[in-house]
């Protein structure tokens, strides 16, 4: 089994296992549950969601190429749970009681199913249709980090469009918005919108996860500075707490103003998903970990096919070179689009030979898969960059 040389109390260590054993469960069962509709989640309605106090932990990445680290913080597991029970979530009699609180209380805004708590105490379970691991931290999203630092595919992030499917805990994205804020403020719109097909994962580890790396990152500085509460820095190497306050919200909300900066939360299924609604195509599009159901396979992949703007990154050179000749206030139209994955999900047939014959076969525009990174320890994984036909 394979480890990171890094300690992770939730990364996925039985996937394989949990795959398999999911894999034998009758095909109705499966299908009994619809799949979720697309829906738009206000960054406003997570926030008021929030706990007076999040704890997180250390997450660092080490890149092999250039023999650094990037470091992230996130939060921890044990705490979103934490935060169900407190907040009496979990109350089976909260029912019975429903109206005299309605009266009492304002309705909460929360949008966690009750039943999150299942995955919670055992995060490497997955139901299609109903949860699709996103609690986790899992090993490829580290990967696309790796790829994404050693690359150096970007010079800047500020100014593009970002979308991450399946984003759970969003490692590949705090990533990108972790640049971002440590980038002087653009006139040029940044767009970072997270995916998951549960709504409860976006609030409960998705945007605290996001709000942590704004606090950890530069941008956040002037609050810490002028703060009444006696803020201090976050250590990204060692566990902590961060106290959640109406000050502290507003001024995340005021660094992603100055920094021309939209964060926008998407839950529901890949088939649902409405690109008229978030605005079309994009320059970074980002996943890992989501093709181990074939069945999946079609949705995503046209996603990723009719995410992706229209032309392919390597145009960006020549693109630049016209920048002086042209309007520099839009956003750019070339596009990366990465998939990180295991090379076979053992019990189900899922993988990356899959994946690429599925590309191969899209319409109506069909794809190209190269392997950007590999490793070979334990399971094999890779990232994947995935170009398309007729985007050049």
């Amino acid at each position: 089994m394979f480890k990171f040389d890094f300690d992770i109390d939730d990364i996925d260590e039985e996937l394989n296992e949990t795959i398999a054993e999911d894999s034998k469960l009758p095909k109705a069962q499966a299908e009994d549950h619809p799949q979720a509709p697309f829906k738009e989640h206000p960054i406003q309605q997570f926030l008021d969601s929030l706990p007076t106090l999040i704890s997180y932990s250390p997450l660092s990445i080490p890149i092999s190429q250039t023999k650094t680290t990037v470091h992230l913080v996130r939060r921890d597991l044990f705490d979103a749970r934490f935060q169900l029970i407190s907040e009496g979530t979990l109350d089976p009699s909260e029912n019975d009681d429903e109206e005299e609180e309605e009266e009492a209380e304002p309705k909460s805004t929360t949008v966690v199913d009750p039943s999150i708590l299942n995955y919670l105490d055992a995060p490497s379970d997955l139901l299609p249709g109903v949860y699709e691991g996103g609690l986790k931290t899992w090993e490829c999203s580290l990967d696309l980090v790796e790829y994404l630092e050693s690359s150096g595919s970007f010079s800047e992030y500020s100014g593009n469009r970002v979308l991450e499917l399946g984003c759970g805990t969003a490692v590949p994205s705090l990533y990108v918005l972790q640049r971002v804020l440590s980038e002087p403020p653009s006139a040029k719109e940044t767009h970072i919108h997270l995916q998951d097909y549960n709504a409860s994962v976006l609030e409960l580890v998705t945007l605290p996860n996001v709000l942590l790396t704004w606090y950890l990152s530069p941008a956040s500085s002037s609050y810490r500075e002028s703060s009444e509460d006696g803020a201090t820095s976050i250590d990204p190497s060692s566990p902590g707490e961060l106290t959640i306050t109406d000050e502290l919200k507003q001024a995340f909300l005021s660094s992603l103003k100055a920094h021309n900066l939209h964060l926008h939360f998407f839950s529901g299924s890949w088939e649902s998903f409405d690109l008229a609604v978030t605005g079309g195509n994009y320059n970074l599009l980002l996943t890992s970990e989501t093709i181990y159901r074939q069945e999946s396979l079609p949705a995503l992949i046209k996603l990723l096919q009719t995410g992706s703007a229209q032309t392919d990154l390597d145009s960006l050179i020549s693109e630049k070179l016209s920048l002086a000749s042209s309007d520099s206030s839009g956003p750019s139209t070339s596009y990366l689009c990465l998939v990180a994955a295991k090379v076979l999900y053992f019990g189900v047939g899922g993988g990356i030979s899959d994946f690429i014959e599925s590309v191969g076969k899209h319409q109506p525009r069909a794809g190209t898969v190269e392997s950007v990174l590999e490793k070979i320890a334990g399971v094999g994984r890779k990232v994947l960059r995935v170009r398309w036909s007729g985007l050049v």
